[in-house]
């Protein structure tokens, strides 16, 4: 009999006696607790969070060190640029050092001819873009190629480099200081001559000066590109003063430096230092000493937040999507909890009619889970036997086979439950493994994680909506097919992207088709982005057919799209799928193979399906689903 046609007037059966009674267990009813703790919706919320932690945490981890490794690589940028800039203005003074000593050794000088020497100096002076100039141990000036020979010249400057110079009897590079005869700031590099010579008196020394101004220096500095809008490099002397500056140079020439920089760079060669570089917002720099004046540090800089927009940028929008993907799993997790609860609350207010002595509840539709339709069925029989009984056997057998029924039924119910969190538990742990696979392919890029993530969720779903419509019984290939594959099947012009056909009738397993619907959806996917579907023209066959033995066969053959030289390098997740997990997936003896031929990836499945399946027969086109049917 069918549950439904339990639905006849009372007076047809006659009225139930067991229908009057009350409940069957009153001292049962009173002492049975109250259902506590937290319910099944709050239960898959925190599976869901649960499972998608270890990915999320490691995305996190990925994300720091992302951060970590460019931090690593702007500071080794800034330090490698500072090196080489002070290797430039090295270069520079030593040209300048190269040149003074070749007129230092000049036997003109050495006779004391001022004015062979004089024509000779002022040569050099004018290849620095400055001047030559010989002075005593006071200052005195025998010559100034800045002015004519012969005339009246003032005394010198740079006193505690001259004195220095001659004390040591070695060159000395000087730090900014104001020349007297130009009136300006100006660098120079003094070296000493042999006591006696260029017209000294016996015992005497004198020094011959190379002195140019510092935007020499800052010119060679604003060659230099750094790379973020902003950053400068700035040349500071022994005396801490601003030399020569790649930007706005003039504005800070002979500013003394901030005193952290001091403290900074006191007692090191190279460094990283972090502040407010004079005017301006908070910098990053890297400094470095030059060798031929170790007093003299290059620094370059960078603006911090720059320098922290970099890192902090990823790690924001990694913070954002994993938030999105913990509330988009939720609502899911939310939405089946629903779609559970509803027929469960039926269930439990019919057995608490039964309970009661009472027919079930009139239910208008099947329930579209299989295990709770099974028990809506057997509460409606359980119903029907009661009513039967209580009419031929009197009240109380009645009651005692409804208590029989019920305990059976709340087994049942049990059992359904425990079958329940299994399948949830199986799924969750698919959707934790397509997380985890989908973030280790994307790079922890955020957003190919969210959308690769999304698309194999929205496949999954397709599978499960399948299994559920055909209550988890084994299922024709081609509607699995048509399933996996509906948004490929047709081009934007309306024509045939892809072709299925097949021979024999094919039956899957649930376990098979949720494997067959992800397999098909990433070599689908995959033949969009670099296969046959990325072309115009490009078209896939997808065929499957039974031999004597039962042994399935499915086979994809990619045509039109870009040839293929060689295997691809690296394996992707999808790659990996179909390799390692759809073999296991489908069975055992199952065997998946990938053939990268120049004319297109072909794909062969191998697999045993479940019985039922019948070689030659045609499929058969009530098994496609209704949009592949027209």
């Amino acid at each position: 009999m069918h549950p439904d046609e339990s639905r006849a007037p009372a007076e047809t059966v006659g009225a139930p006696a067991w229908s009057q009674a009350g409940p069957a267990h009153p001292k049962l009813d009173k002492s049975m607790p109250r259902a506590s703790g937290l319910g099944l919706r709050a239960h898959l919320v925190l599976l869901v969070v649960l499972a998608l932690t270890p990915a999320l945490l490691l995305g996190a981890v990925t994300t720091w060190q992302l951060g970590a490794a460019y931090r690593r690589v702007a500071e080794t940028g800034l330090a490698s640029t500072a090196r080489a800039l002070a290797t430039a203005l090295d270069r520079e003074i030593e040209t300048a050092s190269t040149a003074l000593a070749t007129l230092a050794a000049s036997p003109l000088l050495e006779a004391g001819e001022i004015e062979p020497i004089y024509h000779q100096a002022a040569a050099v002076g004018r290849a620095f873009g400055g001047w030559v100039a010989l002075l005593d141990r006071d200052l005195r000036q025998t010559f100034n190629t800045s002015l004519p020979l012969g005339g009246e010249l003032p005394a010198g400057a740079g006193h505690p480099f001259v004195a220095q110079a001659i004390a040591t009897g070695l060159p000395v590079v000087s730090d900014l200081f104001m020349g007297a005869t130009a009136r300006r700031p100006v660098v120079a590099m003094f070296r000493p001559l042999p006591p006696g010579t260029a017209g000294a008196a016996p015992g005497e020394s004198r020094v011959l000066l190379l002195a140019f101004g510092p935007e020499r220096l800052a010119t060679l500095l604003e060659r230099q590109d750094l790379g973020h809008a902003g950053a400068f490099a700035v040349l500071n002397d022994g005396a801490n003063r601003v030399v020569a500056r790649s930007a706005e140079h003039r504005r800070f020439l002979g500013q003394p430096a901030p005193s952290w920089y001091l403290e900074g760079v006191r007692g090191h060669t190279t460094g990283i230092l972090q502040g407010t570089f004079l005017a301006g917002p908070d910098m990053i720099l890297a400094f470095s000493r030059l060798q031929q004046a170790p007093s003299w540090t290059l620094a370059v800089t960078m603006p911090l937040a720059a320098y922290l927009a970099e890192w902090r940028g990823p790690a924001l929008r990694f913070s954002l999507g994993a938030a999105a993907t913990v509330g988009v799993a939720a609502v899911f997790a939310i939405l089946l909890a629903g779609r559970l609860l509803r027929p469960m609350r039926a269930l439990a207010q019919d057995a608490e009619r039964l309970q009661q002595g009472k027919e079930p509840a009139a239910t208008p539709r099947t329930e579209p889970i299989a295990e709770f339709e099974a028990l809506r069925r057997a509460l409606w029989r359980s119903g029907l036997a009661l009513r039967e009984r209580a009419v031929a056997e009197g009240r109380a057998t009645a009651a005692e086979e409804a208590a029989a029924d019920l305990r059976n039924a709340a087994e049942r119910r049990e059992l359904l439950v425990a079958e329940l969190n299994h399948r949830v538990k199986n799924t969750l742990a698919t959707v934790q493994s397509l997380a985890a696979q989908t973030l280790k392919g994307t790079g922890g890029d955020p957003g190919r994680f969210a959308r690769h993530f999304s698309a194999r969720l929205r496949t999954l779903a397709r599978a499960h909506d399948l299994l559920s419509r055909g209550d988890w019984r084994p299922a024709e290939f081609a509607t699995v097919a048509h399933t996996a594959l509906a948004p490929w099947l047709e081009g934007p012009s309306g024509e045939e992207r892809i072709v299925i056909s097949g021979q024999g009738r094919l039956a899957v397993s649930p376990q098979q088709t949720q494997a067959l619907v992800l397999a098909l959806h990433e070599l689908a996917t995959n033949a969009t982005k670099y296969g046959a579907l990325s072309r115009r023209g490009g078209h896939v066959e997808l065929r499957h057919e039974v031999d004597a033995d039962g042994v399935a066969t499915v086979r994809w053959t990619e045509k039109g799209g870009p040839p293929l030289t060689a295997p691809p390098a690296r394996r992707g997740f999808g790659t990996r799928l179909l390799e390692r997990g759809l073999a296991q997936d489908l069975g055992p003896g199952s065997s998946v193979e990938l053939r990268f031929e120049p004319a297109g990836l072909q794909a062969v499945l191998r697999f045993t399906p479940v019985a039922g399946t019948r070689r030659g027969a045609p499929s058969s086109p009530s098994s496609q689903p209704a949009a592949a049917r027209g």
